[in-house]
């Protein structure tokens, strides 16, 4: 029998060292643990890491290895040559004469065996690794066992797993390899338990899979297998469908390969298994003579967390995602996801969306969800939230509806009156009813004075004034962490006052209903008269970029300079490079502040990282004339103003004519000027935003400075209470494992962020309102008009260009990818609605918007499409 020790080549898995994880790895240290939990796992034992260590102490191998660190994920074939050298030199290896003697000592003559690799870096809560390493069946004897080994450890340089281990910052020289070694279960039938369904992501609902014969088939998916999915609260099966085996093969006689009792029973272990790792678990299983054996656990990894924190009830929650409704899907980092979660809770708070059961907003996955259970319960209320949709992010509204269809009995009753004190009430309404006065009052004077045309001024001025206030009340705070502290607050402040600007928007939609009736059924006149606001401060944004473009163009050795992607300080040397770096400085005056996905204030902005502007400088040099940004807003104006007389003519028409045409042209100018201003608030928080970014650093380097962090970067790793904490003491780190929650960062990454997701999980997917083939693909118009071009798929804008002519594909747009658009044809994202930024800025720039579920993983850079913004659809034409 083996004696335990640090350095003993084999380690049964009864033994207590076979949990360690770096002896072990992964999957070896879970079976040891599920055998410490008494579970049916069948006889075995783990070579050691210290083995593999042995193995690769080879200067030689030790180079290659090092090699790999510097070559990128996506050189695949660098990485394929270098690492099947590597799996070579293993393979070439043989074990020292203790080692086999140990392995010798742990196996049964004529008894076959299973050999698995089990990395250290695999199985975990963030990076699963499965099906990346090898796994070896029916071994006999100890020539065959010792040569799986070799197999199996040569293995963790598997080209996918060296990939994967690169895509996820696992450094290759910090992993190892062990071999589980067991018993080979001659199985009637195998399969694989999800805790979980992984599917649905309803962690109530355990799905089962099911087969005759061994599990590899299973996994491989090379036969058909039984489903059978058990609600885990009541222990009742709901459902059990048996697999189309062409073969006939079944366990028993009703053509199921497992009986109800069965997959009870097979359940129940499942359960034991989630305690145990306090994590929904992947299972792998196999039943001989009725006996159930476990092979092998690790966590599900596919599965989006669940909001937290929970709600204080029993009752079924459903939750909304912020970033959805912001445009702005990727994963935030989870200072500044906490940063939003606070924001947003006593923000809503304040205007009277309070919840007695829990907290409204909070966070799952790097996202910020709000609590809409109420919202969805209410017929009432239901009704106005998807109206409120139907402008934003029109897919949000099937998941919804789904939720209310079929688990509406499930929701928890909550009362919005129980959530708000009285105080809280009157606070609110005293703050918010002169702005809504106000705003009443706007339109009825709008109606009499030409006050409506100094809006947008007035607007922007309001934006600058009501920002810099807020970003001198931070700064005067006598600490760091004093102003550090008043962020939140700060922005608490000036949301508010934003709501009251967004009160005048209500112009808006009054100007455009009394238009709607005098002109009745003129739908392209409306779209026209969203085309060309000049006052709306993103238009601006791009009218300056595109001056500062001409600047370029009219110094032939500045745009040589910037053709050959010089920086700017390489410009600002030739001929005309001082002038056009000055203009450039402007701009940065005016708008340095803002940046792609801006709530995700961890990201740099254009002052810090003004390399995307100048791609789109470049880009715009490639083609085109002297002043085309402006002349086109001026043809959009143009027709903007042919709108207006045609509906003066179609107002004039019928009962009333002379008196209804008369109102047209006034009621047309203040729509515009209105809608004009409705980016303005965003313009302000942007600029918020980007001192809270400065602040946030500022006390990562004071961190760094004292000794409490390593790096100033991983302070986006805290949340706020954490940073106001470390603050206090900022020579002493924090007890808080910043690897792993970057490792989880990493996690949410790759992980798809749902729009909607319920409390215990469950993803609700709602009908799709059309369906989509393989020449076209159906979506939401958002903005009106046909383009042709090649589509260019964008995820992060701060390292790609547009040129004139393409069609720009997006996950989602704000404020930040606006220099797009100056090059763009058409538009098409994965996500918004008619009211998103990307929706507003491609009617007001006169292009098509289409938005299409999952556009950027269906559409490929170089296709050839036409987006049709009027239907809704992206045609795929044919490449000539």
């Amino acid at each position: 029998m083996n004696v335990q020790g640090k350095d003993e080549p084999t380690l049964r898995l009864t033994e207590p060292a076979a949990a360690d994880l770096p002896k072990t790895g992964g999957k070896g240290a879970n079976l040891a643990k599920l055998v410490d939990e008494g579970l049916p796992v069948p006889d075995g034992f783990c070579v050691t890491t210290t083995v593999y260590r042995t193995l690769v102490d080879d200067r030689e191998i030790a180079a290659r290895i090092d090699d790999l660190e510097d070559v990128a994920p996506t050189a695949t074939d660098e990485l394929r040559e270098i690492a099947s050298e590597i799996r070579e030199r293993i393979r070439s290896k043989e074990l020292s004469e203790g080692v086999e003697r140990a392995i010798a000592d742990e196996l049964d003559p004529g008894r076959s065996y299973v050999v698995r690799s089990s990395a250290t870096a695999e199985d975990r809560p963030t990076a699963s690794f499965a099906g990346q390493h090898e796994t070896i069946l029916d071994v006999t004897g100890i020539e065959d066992v010792s040569e799986a080994v070799l197999e199996c450890m040569a293995s963790l340089f598997a080209d996918r797993a060296v990939t994967y281990r690169g895509t996820n910052d696992v450094p290759h020289d910090e992993v190892a390899m062990a071999v589980v070694v067991q018993r080979l279960v001659d199985a009637d039938a195998s399969g694989v338990l999800f805790t979980a369904d992984p599917t649905t992501g309803k962690r109530t609902t355990a799905s089962v899979e099911a087969a005759p014969g061994l599990g590899e088939a299973v996994v491989s998916g090379t036969i058909a297998t039984d489903n059978a999915r058990v609600d885990r609260e009541s222990g009742e099966l709901v459902e059990y469908r048996v697999g189309d085996r062409t073969d006939g093969s079944a366990s028993t006689e009703t053509g199921r390969v497992l009986t109800d009792r069965q997959v009870t029973e097979l359940v129940s272990y499942g359960e034991t298994i989630e305690r145990a790792f306090e994590t929904p678990q992947d299972v792998e299983w196999s039943i001989a003579d009725g006996q159930f054996w476990i092979l092998q656990a690790r966590p599900i990894t596919t599965l989006f967390p669940i909001p937290s924190p929970s709600p204080d009830d029993d009752g079924l929650h459903v939750y909304y995602s912020f970033n959805h409704r912001q445009g702005m899907t990727e994963p935030m980092p989870p200072l500044v996801a906490d940063y939003w979660r606070r924001v947003t809770a006593t923000t809503t708070a304040r205007i009277g969306y309070d919840l007695p059961t829990g907290p409204v907003s909070t966070t799952a996955g790097g996202i910020v969800y709000l609590d809409v259970t109420p919202l969805v319960r209410s017929d009432r209320l239901a009704s106005r939230l998807f109206d409120s949709l139907a402008e934003f992010d029109r897919e949000a509204i099937g998941p919804l509806e789904d939720v209310r269809e079929r688990r509406g009995d499930d929701l928890a009753e909550i009362s919005l009156l129980r959530g708000v004190s009285p105080i809280q009430s009157l606070s609110t309404a005293s703050r918010l009813l002169p702005a809504v006065v106000r705003s009443l009052g706007a339109i009825v004077r709008g109606l009499v004075t030409r006050s409506y045309d100094r809006v947008p001024r007035r607007s922007r001025e309001w934006a600058d004034r009501a920002a810099a206030r807020a970003i001198r009340d931070v700064r005067e705070g006598e600490t760091r962490r004093d102003r550090i502290r008043l962020l939140i607050d700060t922005y608490e402040e000036l949301s508010l006052e934003g709501v009251e600007q967004a009160f005048k928007l209500w112009n808006v939609y009054f100007y455009r209903a009394a238009l709607e009736r005098l002109c009745p059924g003129a739908d392209a006149e409306f779209e026209a008269l969203q085309r060309g606001l000049r006052g709306n401060v993103t238009t601006a944004m791009m009218l300056e970029l595109g001056d500062v473009t001409d600047v370029a163009r009219d110094r032939p050795a500045v745009e040589r300079a910037l053709k050959d992607g010089r920086d700017l300080e390489a410009i600002r040397e030739v001929d005309g490079g001082e002038t056009f770096v000055d203009a450039f400085e402007d701009f940065l005056d005016g708008y340095g502040f803002r940046a792609p996905a801006e709530i995700e204030f961890s990201r740099p902005r254009y002052r810090e990282d003004p390399a995307p502007l100048l791609d789109t400088v470049r880009a715009s040099l490639e083609t085109g004339d002297r002043g085309d940004h402006r002349n086109h807003v001026q043809r959009l104006e143009a027709e903007a103003r042919e709108a207006i007389d045609s509906l003066e003519r179609n107002a004039g028409r019928g009962r009333f004519g002379s008196i209804r045409r008369r109102l047209v042209r006034p009621f047309a100018r203040r729509y515009r000027s209105y809608r004009s201003m409705r980016e303005t608030p965003k313009y302000a928080f942007s600029q918020l935003l980007a001192e809270t970014r400065r602040q946030v650093l500022a006390a990562g380097e004071q961190l760094e400075r004292e000794g409490g962090l390593e790096d100033a970067e991983d302070v986006w790793l805290y949340d706020f209470d954490e940073l106001l904490t470390a603050l206090e003491t900022p020579d002493r780190p924090l007890d808080v494992d910043l690897d792993a929650r970057r490792a989880e960062y990493r996690r949410h990454q790759q992980l798809r962020a749902p729009r909607v997701i319920a409390s215990d999980g469950e993803i609700p997917r709602g009908e799709s309102p059309a369906e989509s083939d393989a020449d076209r693909l159906v979506g939401t118009p958002t903005a009106g008009g046909v383009a042709e071009g090649t589509a260019r798929v964008v995820r992060d804008p701060s390292d790609a260009t547009i040129e004139s002519g393409e069609i720009l594909v997006a996950p989602h747009t704000d404020p930040g990818w606006t220099p797009l658009f100056l090059n763009a044809a058409g538009l098409v994202t994965d996500v918004g609605g008619e009211m998103t930024h990307g929706s507003l800025v491609a009617r007001e720039y006169g292009i098509p918007s289409v938005v299409v579920a999952g556009a950027t993983e269906t559409l490929e850079t170089g296709r050839r499409v036409r987006v049709d913004g009027d239907s809704g659809v992206v045609e795929l034409l044919d490449e000539e």
